[in-house]
């Protein structure tokens, strides 16, 4: 019997329903399909980036460097090395076209070539070399005692074993190493490799070894320009963003989320890649001005935030967003006064309706004082009383056919809750009612609706 060969549209749809990670391998090992696959939206679980890895789904590929010694010891190192073999820090790598920061810009990159570190690991060199020669005399009938070679520095090695002091003398010899290659213009005293490998449940796979002919970041710059470019789409459900990274991705690179989570301080990076994103929510993180003027952001069609804002600024930010649903909790507790003006500012812009406004208040006493203040500057349409259990049950079957089993927010406390249905002048008509949820950060809230334009 004949292999039968996969037709090009039945292809794309296997290609369509298969893991990310089984995509990527046969585009990979069969590069026939390369054009096909990539043609296809890609979509994920989670992705996640750092200097050295790609994380995909369960899977995390890494690319490192390795020390091969002529003794034939091989270590993992993960830093580039210059000719002389120091250590070149992740910090000090230049930024590609297409790359994306999430340094955070304050911290320090720690050079590994200076004097004073010579210095450094020549002391520890010579104060291990000291105590293990001491170490070594206490044989039987030697009658040597630490009192007879005491010095104030030994404290610092008070109860470190032989062994363990055999390693750190180990260490500084080789840290001294580029140093003499340095003074003498030799080159560094081992060969390099960089590696790929796959790491799933806990165990890593090798899977490639590449010659040291470029420095670690381009070969992880080529690898995700491999896995991610050309793509006309990447759907990613929960994508994850590390800090203090660079993302070394194919410029173009773009995709979409259901559901993100951000820092202030990293919106400006994460714009750069992100072209929609269903659900947003985003924590405070430094003093970002204007964060919620991104596209993405304002864009976002369900937006969570809790921030440290005033005032002013909350409704400055309240008019930009274009989000169906925005829940909002200032960590600074707003007066009544306030959160009403953050009602009208929202209102201010006219949204479809259904839209929805949760903010979220400090205390019980505001969740009933808004909407008592709110119904002295518009016009009230309705009043509904809610007192839990006794509400009608004609009442509750009327909302429930209107607001298309929209009743969550009567769901706790309901005692004493209102639903109030107002009119501004503009014409627009809105249901404020509150509610007490489990969030502690967010205890009692307001729910503002619109109802109709």
């Amino acid at each position: 019997m004949k292999n039968q060969p996969v037709l090009y549209d039945s292809l794309k749809t296997i290609l369509h329903h298969m893991d990310a990670n089984v995509r990527i391998n046969m585009s990979i090992r069969m590069p026939s399909i390369r054009a096909i696959e990539k043609a296809v939206p890609l979509k994920m679980r989670c992705l996640s980036f750092s200097d050295t890895t790609v994380k995909i789904n369960d899977v995390c590929y890494e690319l490192n460097v390795y020390r091969d010694y002529p003794n034939g010891d091989v270590l993992p190192a993960g830093n580039d090395f210059d000719r002389f073999g120091f250590e070149i820090p992740f910090g000090s790598s230049p930024l590609l076209p297409g790359d994306v920061s999430f340094r955070n810009g304050d911290e320090q990159v720690v050079r590994t070539d200076t004097d004073e570190l010579e210095e450094r690991h020549q002391t520890k060199l010579a104060r291990c070399k000291i105590i293990l020669q001491f170490i070594a005399q206490q044989e039987p009938g030697v009658t040597l005692q630490w009192k007879d070679v005491w010095m104030d520095w030994m404290s610092d090695y008070v109860g470190i074993t032989k062994k363990r002091l055999q390693g750190m003398e180990n260490h500084a010899r080789e840290k001294l190493k580029p140093f003499l290659c340095r003074r003498h213009n030799l080159p560094r005293p081992f060969n390099c490799y960089i590696q790929l490998s796959v790491k799933k449940n806990g165990e890593a796979k090798f899977l490639q070894r590449l010659t040291y002919t470029r420095k670690l970041y381009e070969s992880v710059k080529q690898f995700n320009h491999i896995l991610f470019a050309n793509r006309p789409a990447i759907r990613v459900k929960n994508p994850v963003f590390i800090e203090n990274h660079v993302y070394r991705i194919p410029v173009g690179f773009k995709m979409s989320a259901n559901e993100l989570t951000v820092r202030v301080l990293q919106i400006a990076s994460i714009a750069t890649m992100i072209e929609d994103v269903n659900r947003l929510r985003v924590s405070e993180g430094g003093n970002t001005e204007n964060w919620w003027q991104h596209r993405f952001v304002k864009s976002a069609k369900e937006l969570i935030i809790h921030d440290t804002l005033s005032a002013e600024e909350s409704c400055l930010m309240l008019r930009t967003f274009e989000s169906r649903i925005i829940r909002f909790h200032n960590l600074i507790p707003l007066t009544t006064e306030e959160n009403c003006e953050l009602i009208e500012s929202w209102m201010s812009v006219k949204r479809e309706v259904g839209s929805e406004l949760w903010i979220g208040l400090d205390n019980k006493k505001r969740r009933k004082n808004v909407p008592k203040m709110m119904q002295s500057r518009m016009e009230v349409i309705r009043r509904d009383e809610r007192n839990g259990a006794q509400s009608e049950a004609s009442t509750v079957n009327k909302l429930q056919n209107r607001w298309q089993n929209r009743l969550e927010v009567f769901q706790k406390d309901q005692k004493d809750e209102k639903s109030v249905r107002l009119r501004s002048k503009s014409g627009t008509q809105i249901e404020i009612c509150g509610e007490v949820c489990e969030d502690e950060t967010m205890r009692h809230r307001l729910k503002v609706k619109i109802i109709e334009n």
